[in-house]
């Protein structure tokens, strides 16, 4: 059994990196079940707040309620940044 720190650690070492099912982490085989309720938790919560964040993008577009639009927008932003740092890496590698 792994005591109350050690399960926190993880807990937050899994939400700043969470890409791999905390649940199944190797040595904490005892504390499945809670792990899989955070897990669910959290990523519920990190939905909702998703969701919300479309339904504010959508409204500030002019959109009210076309979340859909919004997430492709939010999507296309973020593609633009990521081509202008492309462009500026290259730009300066010259």
């Amino acid at each position: 059994m792994k005591t109350v720190e050690e399960i926190q650690q993880l807990k937050n070492e899994w939400r700043n990196d969470p890409i791999w099912d905390i649940e199944d982490t190797e040595g904490f085989e005892d504390h499945y079940d809670e792990l899989l309720s955070y897990r669910r938790k959290v990523q519920k919560k990190w939905k909702d707040q998703q969701k919300r964040e479309l339904v504010l993008k959508a409204e500030k577009l002019g959109v009210p309620g076309n979340t859909e639009l919004a997430k492709y927008i939010d999507y296309m932003e973020r593609r633009i940044k990521q081509l202008e740092e492309t462009v500026r890496e290259i730009k300066y590698a010259v």
